[in-house]
């Protein structure tokens, strides 16, 4: 029972590839679980499941779009047609002259200028494809976040049952100890020193407990999660994943939107400066005449030459322009940092499951052999153990590291990295 931890640790590293190899599968075709106490389990395909269909960001994301498509029908709209009609007495001003009831109607159509038309349904259309696309970016962005949550709370979960472990072991050697002391075998700063240990195991377990309260509220309540913390990670090709950023990100997709968006905009406002016209149908019916006359409406941009929202709509492009490159700039800087990342802790998980694990779990072997034949003491077994919890945490914590920067690039790429 000593070495249970280190075993079941040695354990998921022989066959983390064979796991990793059906896990996708698995959580794919898995129905929610109830852990005990009746708290429902989810994988991480579950959960995003859930994220994409509940999240309140995601809603406001739809109902901009719905506003947006609105637009659309908005700008084919024709202008109605204003009629107006009048009717009053006809008084004589000379004798003889007929006097009585006269009346009057007016029709009026204005007739858009095409090209204004066409700028402005153009526009709104690029709007709505941009807030399609904003829909894209906000549901990647709730789905890196929900990766990074989820690969957390299984790292706090599994620092818990380490912790978990090392008081029980901490405590199973301060039990052998005492009754080696009682014995007269060992000396009581053995036994003081395992005390010290055991005082030590139980704040790292409160502590990491603490921190799993704390990962756990990043998600849904009252749930847990399933997953394997000792999956695989599949490769990652640097080429293709920085394609897939400059042609696929949804961010940058947005920025070229509003680029186009603004600059349709701006010719817009250009085409507002051209007169307007409309069309004029009258008719007018008096006590002993009738007259119909027909005419065109004209207004003459003298004064009022549209330079001041010209100018908003042409500094709004060029405002437009910088922020996409430096959005561009921004999301590529933090591909290649997200890229370090990813392959630095690779580095780390492999050496250390490559061999440095393993070796520090055999000096503890050795260490507890000598110790039990009394040809060393409690210290340096103490020390051994000391020196794989640090090599084990490293790897907890290098594992974590590297499911957040997976996930990181995954979210700049718009896509998720396939097994080779």
């Amino acid at each position: 029972m000593l070495f249970r931890f280190e075993a079941r640790f040695a354990f998921r590293l022989a066959f983390s590839s064979l796991i990793a190899g059906t896990a996708s599968l698995a959580f794919a075709q898995a129905a929610p679980n109830t852990a005990a106490g009746g708290i429902t389990a989810y994988s991480l395909e579950e959960l995003i499941t859930i994220a994409r269909r509940d999240s309140h960001v995601l809603h406001s994301a739809r109902a901009q779009a719905l506003a947006a498509r609105a637009g659309v029908v908005s700008s084919r709209a024709i202008p109605n047609p204003e009629i107006e009609i009048t009717r009053g007495p006809v008084n004589a001003l000379q004798a003889g002259a007929p006097s009585g009831t006269g009346q009057g109607l007016l029709v009026s159509q204005r007739i858009e200028n095409p090209a204004l038309r066409s700028a402005r349904q153009r526009a709104a259309t690029t709007g709505a494809q941009g807030a399609e696309i904003q829909i894209a970016a906000v549901e990647n962005a709730v789905v890196g976040q929900i990766k990074v949550s989820f690969f957390n709370l299984l790292r706090r979960e599994e620092e818990l049952a380490a912790t978990q472990e090392d008081l029980l072991l901490t405590e199973q050697i301060r039990e052998r100890i005492r009754v080696r002391t009682r014995s007269g075998e060992g000396a009581r700063f053995d036994l003081l020193r395992a005390d010290s240990e055991v005082t030590i195991a139980t704040k790292e377990k409160e502590r990491a407990r603490s921190r799993v309260a704390q990962a756990r509220s990043q998600l849904p309540d009252t749930f847990s999660v399933r997953g394997d913390f000792y999956r695989a990670i599949p490769a990652a090709e640097y080429a293709s994943l920085r394609e897939a950023l400059l042609s696929g990100n949804p961010e940058i997709k947005r920025s070229l939107t509003d680029i186009t968006r603004a600059e349709q905009q701006l010719e817009v406002e250009r085409q507002q400066v051209l007169p307007a016209v409309s069309l004029r149908l009258m008719q007018e019916s008096m006590p002993d005449t009738r007259s119909v006359r027909a005419g065109i409406a004209i207004s003459v941009p003298l004064f009022d030459r549209r330079a001041g929202p010209i100018d908003e709509a042409r500094a709004q492009l060029i405002r437009t322009r910088s922020d996409a490159d430096a959005r561009r700039f921004d999301l590529a800087q933090g591909f290649d940092t997200a890229w370090q990342q990813f392959q630095g802790a690779l580095k780390t998980v492999q050496a250390l499951e490559g061999g440095i694990l393993q070796q520090a779990r055999t000096i503890v072997d050795i260490a507890e052999a000598a110790y039990r034949f009394g040809e060393r003491g409690i210290l340096e077994y103490l020390d051994a153990r000391r020196q794989f919890r640090i090599v084990r945490n490293e790897l907890i914590e290098a594992r974590f590291e590297l499911f957040a920067a997976r996930a990181e690039l995954e979210r700049l790429a718009a896509r998720d990295i396939k097994g080779e």
